[in-house]
C-alpha cells in the first residue's frame, strides 16, 4: 500500500494458503477418522458452506436439543490422538543444511502403519509426496522431497515412536537429505520430555550436527545384525567364504565386525546358542593386536560384553530394508550394496556407518597394516554444494586475509558467499563464472 502525498509504504501479508503442518490438524480431527481441509475450502469457496458430514463431526455425541444456541455454536471438531510431522529435505545436515541436487537412485515410501511399542496397536503413518524412483532434485526449486507424518489415537511418545520406525524404512538414494537429523532429535530425551524451546537446536547443537551417535547397545545390536547379514548373504548369494563355518549355525563359532571399516571400532561376535540366535558380542579395545581376551579376568572392561537374541530376522536381497526383532524388539536397519572391498553401509536409528565383516584371521593381520593418511584440502576452497558459479571476489596471485570473500555460489536461489579460511596468496582460479559445480569441486588453490 502505497501513500503517494506522504511516501509512506506498507506492506500487508495475506497467507491464505494451507501451511505445511496441516496434515496434522487433519490426523487429528474428527475422532480419529481425519478431515480433508482442502476439500472443505473448495466447498466453502464455492459458497456451499461447511460440509455437512464435518458438522456431522462436531455435533457427533452431543444431545442438540438440551443445549442452548451459545453451547452448539461453541462445539468443534474433536481432538483425538497425537501427530507429528517431519519434513524431508534434500539438504545434507553434515554440512550445514546445504542442498543436495541430483536423481533419486533408490525411493520406497516407509508402510501404512507402524505398530507402537505401547500396547500392541498400529499408529498411522502418511507420506505426502511428489517424487518417484529417478525424480530429479535440482538446485532451482525449493529442495523438500515429502512430509512423514505418524499419528497414534493413544499418546505423544507413540506417535514419536511411529515416526522414528517410518524414518527407519524410508529409503532414499542418490542425494543426502535430513532423516537422520530428525531421528538425532526423536531420539533426544529433552524432545521426548516436551522441554522444546524456540532455541532447541542452538542449545543442543551448538556446533552443528555431527550425526548419530548410537550408544554401545545400540551398536552391539548393529554389530550382531551385520553379522547376521553377512552369514546370510554368503550363504544364499554365493560370496566366497571366510575362513569359518557359518557363525549362526556353529556354536562357538567367532566373527569380526568393524563399524567404520577397516579401522573402525571393532567387535566379535561370539555364537553362544544357535538354535536361539543367542550371540555374544565383545568390544575389542583400539590398541589390542588379538582379537579377545583369553578369560574374563583379562578382560579390561566388562561393559563391553552384550548378550544379543536375534529373535527373528527377514532379508531379501533386493530390499533395503532388514526387519529385525532383537532382545525382543521390531526394528529395522537398511543395508546398501557391497563395495569391492566387502565394506556395505547400513543405517541404523539415523546413524549411517560403513560395516566390514571379517574372520578372526582376516582381522588378526590387519592390525599390521596402516591407516591411510586424509587427503590434505588445507590449500584448497571446495565447492560446498552443487550449484553455479556466479562471480569472484578475487583474481590469481591476490593476497587475501582470513576470512576475506573468495566468490559466490548460488544454490536453490540462495546466493552462498565461500571466504578464506586462511591467509595466503591466491595461485589459481580453476572453476570458471556461470560454471556448474559439484560437491567438493575444487574452485580454488593457494600457493602451498
Amino acid at each position: 500500500v502505497d501513500e503517494t502525498d506522504k511516501q509512506n509504504f506498507y506492506f500487508l501479508e495475506m497467507n491464505t494458503r494451507l501451511q505445511v503442518e496441516h496434515p496434522v490438524t487433519e490426523m487429528v480431527s474428527g475422532g480419529g477418522d481425519g478431515v480433508d481441509l482442502v476439500y472443505g475450502m473448495i466447498n466453502v469457496a464455492a459458497g456451499r458452506g461447511i460440509p455437512e458430514e464435518y458438522l456431522d463431526l462436531v455435533h457427533r455425541g452431543y444431545d442438540l436439543e438440551s443445549m442452548t444456541e451459545e453451547e452448539v455454536e461453541g462445539l468443534a471438531v474433536p481432538h483425538t490422538g497425537h501427530a507429528i510431522e517431519a519434513r524431508i529435505y534434500a539438504e545434507d545436515p553434515i554440512r550445514g543444511f546445504l542442498p543436495s541436487t541430483g536423481p533419486l537412485l533408490k525411493y520406497v515410501e516407509p508402510p501404512k502403519s507402524i505398530p507402537a511399542h505401547e500396547n500392541g496397536n498400529d499408529c498411522r503413518i502418511r507420506v505426502d509426496s511428489g517424487v518417484l524412483p529417478g525424480s530429479i532434485i535440482s538446485p532451482y526449486y525449493d529442495p523438500m522431497i515429502s512430509k512423514v507424518i505418524a499419528y497414534s489415537p493413544n499418546n505423544r511418545n507413540e506417535s514419536i515412536n511411529a515416526l522414528r520406525g517410518a524414518l527407519d524404512r524410508y529409503v532414499i538414494r542418490g542425494i543426502e537429505q535430513n532423516s537422520s537429523f530428525i531421528l538425532d532429535v526423536l531420539r533426544n530425551k529433552y524432545f521426548n520430555e516436551g522441554r522444546t524451546p524456540t532455541n532447541f537446536i542452538d542449545l543442543h547443537y551448538p556446533d552443528g550436527f555431527t550425526g548419530v551417535e548410537l550408544d554401545s547397545n545400540e551398536r552391539a545390536e548393529l554389530v550382531a545384525i551385520t553379522a547376521a547379514v553377512n552369514s546370510w548373504r554368503r550363504a544364499h548369494l554365493d560370496l566366497p567364504p571366510l575362513s569359518m563355518n557359518d557363525i549362526y549355525t556353529n556354536d562357538g563359532e567367532k566373527v569380526v565386525v568393524c563399524l567404520g571399516g577397516m579401522f573402525g571400532s571393532a567387535s566379535v561376535v561370539h555364537v553362544t546358542d544357535s538354535e536361539n540366535g543367542k550371540v555374544l558380542v565383545e568390544h575389542i579395545p583400539q590398541k589390542s593386536t588379538s582379537c579377545v581376551a583369553e578369560d574374563d579376568n583379562s578382560r579390561e572392561d566388562l561393559s563391553a560384553l552384550h548378550d544379543i537374541t536375534i529373535n527373528s530376522i527377514e532379508y531379501d536381497p533386493l530390499n533395503p530394508v532388514v526387519e529385525v526383532v532383537i532382545n525382543g524388539q521390531q526394528k529395522a536397519i537398511q543395508i546398501q550394496n557391497e563395495d569391492n572391498t566387502g565394506i556395505f553401509s547400513a543405517q541404523y536409528s539415523g546413524a549411517n556407518v560403513e560395516c566390514l565383516v571379517m574372520s578372526v584371521d582376516e582381522y588378526t593381520l590387519s592390525r599390521h597394516m596402516k591407516e591411510p593418511k586424509a587427503l590434505d584440502t588445507s590449500n584448497l576452497i571446495l565447492s560446498p554444494m552443487p550449484g553455479t558459479l556466479v562471480s569472484y571476489a578475487v583474481d590469481d596471485g591476490d593476497e587475501v586475509l582470513a576470512g576475506q570473500e573468495i566468490c559466490v555460489v548460488e544454490a536453490m536461489k540462495m546466493q552462498n558467499v565461500l571466504r578464506s579460511a586462511r591467509s595466503g596468496i591466491i595461485k589459481k582460479c580453476h572453476a570458471e563464472v556461470g560454471a556448474s559445480l559439484m560437491t567438493d569441486e575444487m574452485i580454488v588453490e593457494f600457493d602451498s
